[in-house]
């Protein structure tokens, strides 16, 4: 008796093959996902580092000896802690930006130039932070959120959320300036210019569009 050929392999592999097929099938009718990997990633890496802000900033703010830079620190701490829940709001209801909850503190005119500028080494043995390592640790807490920010908006596209991430970069800057003003005015950071001429030279090398009159001169009348 001639021996039948064995037809399991063949049924085995159309098995998968269909089983394949539906499931790309069912992949290409389920729907999209509602929002774009990049801002998710980024709303969630912002939303966590806003959450610590707030307590690094409370917590240095504490250990302050100055009292202007301890009320500065607690009112960016409970900025940070309102922009937090914002976002919460925001990421979960897809509700416009509100008020971005967050002024100015410190108003006093910048001081250029360097004024016999002395940096001390780090000191180990003390038992808290000197005021100066506290307003730098703070000061670079909002300079570097306010570049992982920026970048995580421009990977948007999702407009809530890019609206979010944006005005948390600005809210990390006008943070950032506040602490700059105040390390300024008592000589722990200062800013280092150039030659007035110089300085001058530069400003008075670029030209405006023809046309235009230039800057801070007096336009021709318009005669009829």
């Amino acid at each position: 008796m001639q021996q039948q050929p064995n037809m399991q392999p063949s049924m085995q592999g159309n098995m998968m093959s269909n089983a394949q097929a539906g499931s790309q099938g069912q992949a290409q009718n389920a729907p999209n996902a509602p929002f774009g990997a990049h801002e998710i990633i980024g709303m969630n890496e912002v939303l966590q580092a806003t959450s610590a802000n707030a307590e690094v900033l409370n917590f240095l703010a504490h250990h302050a000896q100055d009292m202007q830079v301890r009320q500065l620190l607690e009112r960016q701490a409970q900025a940070m802690e309102q922009h937090y829940v914002e976002g919460v709001r925001v990421l979960q209801t897809q509700s416009p930006m509100g008020g971005q909850g967050y002024q100015a503190f410190m108003h006093a005119q910048p001081k250029l130039g360097l004024r016999h500028p002395t940096y001390p080494a780090p000191n180990l043995q003390a038992q808290a932070p000197s005021d100066r390592a506290i307003c730098a640790v703070a000061l670079n807490l909002h300079k570097f959120g306010a570049m992982m920010c920026t970048m995580f908006a421009l990977e948007c596209a999702n407009p809530q959320f890019r609206t979010f991430l944006m005005t948390s970069a600005s809210l990390c800057d006008r943070m950032a300036y506040d602490l700059f003003a105040y390390m300024n005015q008592k000589g722990d950071y200062q800013v280092a210019t150039l030659q007035k001429n110089t300085t001058q030279t530069m400003i008075d090398s670029y030209q405006m569009p023809g046309g235009m009159a230039q800057p801070g001169m007096p336009q021709a009348p318009n005669v009829q």
